[in-house]
């Protein structure tokens, strides 16, 4: 799901990121720190508990959950309904198009009005469409929290969807669209994302145009009535802020809202036969290289997110010393693990320039090769640890971290309990952890190509590559 923590909450996490980032790659050079001004070693974690929260459950189904935090007298609104991209069905983009025009207006009130509003109580108001859900969110101050739960439950509930609107939001949609759809990133991405998830809508990423210009105002209006209502909506009140008055609000602004269908529950199969996609893009100086996989492990298995960190996860992983640091063919690799309700998968992306695209690929395999084949070294281990457990704590440092993480972490299935145990979880884990989640969840025989890039001058490498020559496309 999409953060709305801010450019604030962003600059603090990957300045952490970096300073451990730093700090881990310094230590591994032998003699570039003298003993003098080595760093203390760090303390044992403290566990982690969350704040003591209350959730409870309105008569027609939505549920509420109130989370004191924090000493500012502010507070943080997030309303998660769980509808998106998922109950698209084959109509790409209408969840998109839907949002993006509910923001134009609800109950009788413009965009602009909205935003004043919002600013007269201290904050904003926003709306996101993601996979499986989509987040209204507010920032205020603490005084405006009944006003603004009104305000959120308005753009929810009652929004204009006007038709002179629609083609507004279709122009911008559309200039998205052809931007992203030239971009070698997105290419591969939509055809790494169409072999994995086959026949499912998280494998449809772009529409076409003309499925984009031919969407109707009555396809918006019955994609809301289906799909938004009480049943599907979960609201996180996170700060400071008066019970009675919140709970009063609530019951407002929300209490009458009918019920509504359940979340769409649809699985994703697992693709057991990868596949190697190439599309060629003659004379470009770069390839996109995606590599990656189904992963049915749930967003709980903290081996797996620990083991893929040191893969590929953060700029000091293995793939980035090797084929950025040491030999210079890439400038940011970067892998993820991507927790999906309906199925996860695990991706190693990078572009890379194109006389390296196939020496880049052998790299990457290597690299998990090796992660699969020997544990860890006892320094990675505590690093990685040490890292996790940092940008975990400093993720749930402010209001909107905390409503986003929970709202995630409730999305997967695994809610606070999760967040109460992780520390303890990461601080547990061992070198075979990693070398187990690897060996397990990452069959070299199951992993999917796909290459971007000028195909005259990178197919030759690619018949060289092992893992791939056999199933190059003719």
């Amino acid at each position: 799901m999409a953060s709305k923590g801010g450019e604030t909450m962003k600059m603090i996490l990957t300045f952490a990121a970096a300073t451990a980032a730093i700090a881990i790659g310094v230590a591994s050079v032998p003699g570039a720190v003298a003993a003098r001004e080595a760093p203390p070693p760090p303390t044992e974690p403290r566990p982690f508990t969350l704040p003591q929260m209350t959730t409870y459950t309105l008569d027609n189904g939505m549920e509420v959950t109130l989370i004191p935090y924090g000493n500012v007298p502010k507070v943080t609104l997030l309303a998660a309904v769980r509808t998106g991209n998922i109950d698209d069905g084959g109509n790409v983009w209408l969840a998109d198009l839907t949002g993006a025009l509910m923001q134009k207006g609800a109950g009788g009130m413009d965009a602009s009005q909205m935003a004043e509003a919002a600013a007269g109580m201290g904050g904003g108001i926003s709306l996101s469409t993601g996979l499986n859900v989509t987040t209204a969110d507010m920032d205020v101050l603490s005084a405006d929290a009944p006003q603004a739960i009104g305000l959120v439950a308005q753009l929810l509930q009652q929004p204009d969807l006007k038709a002179e609107e629609l083609e507004k939001v279709r122009a911008d949609l559309l200039r998205n669209l052809a931007v992203a759809k030239s971009t070698p990133e997105s290419i591969a991405s939509e055809a790494f994302q169409g072999t994995i998830y086959p026949d499912h809508p998280y494998g449809r990423v772009y529409p076409t145009n003309e499925q984009l210009a031919g969407y109707t105002l009555d396809q918006v209006k019955a994609f809301h009535a289906q799909n938004f209502g009480a049943a599907r909506t979960h609201l996180y009140v996170v700060g400071q802020y008066d019970e009675a008055g919140v709970r009063e609000a609530v019951a407002k602004a929300f209490g009458s809202w009918r019920t509504g269908a359940a979340p769409t529950a649809m699985p994703a199969s697992v693709n057991e036969e990868p596949k190697v996609v190439l599309i060629d893009r003659p004379g470009a100086p770069q390839s996109q290289v995606m590599i990656g996989q189904r992963v049915d492990k749930p967003g709980g298995d903290v081996a797996f997110k620990a083991m893929n960190t040191l893969l590929g996860g953060y700029f000091s992983s293995r793939i980035t010393r090797n084929i950025r640091e040491d030999k210079g063919f890439t400038y940011s690799p970067h892998g993820v693990f991507s927790d999906r309700v309906e199925g996860a998968h695990w991706l190693e992306e990078a572009a890379v320039t194109a006389e390296a695209t196939g020496p880049a690929i052998t790299e990457i395999y290597k690299e998990v090769r090796r992660m699969q084949d020997e544990p860890p070294s006892a320094g990675e281990v505590q690093g990685i640890k040490n890292y996790m457990n940092g940008t975990f704590v400093i993720g749930l440092a402010s209001r909107g971290g905390m409503a986003n993480s929970l709202a995630t972490y409730d999305l997967l299935g695994l809610g606070a309990d999760y967040l109460n145990s992780y520390v303890g979880k990461v601080s547990a884990l061992t070198a075979a952890d990693f070398q187990n989640a690897a060996k397990k969840e990452l069959p070299i025989n199951r992993m999917s190509v796909v290459v971007v890039g000028p195909l005259e001058s990178v197919r030759p490498q690619l018949e060289k590559v092992t893992e791939i020559a056999g199933e190059l496309p003719e």
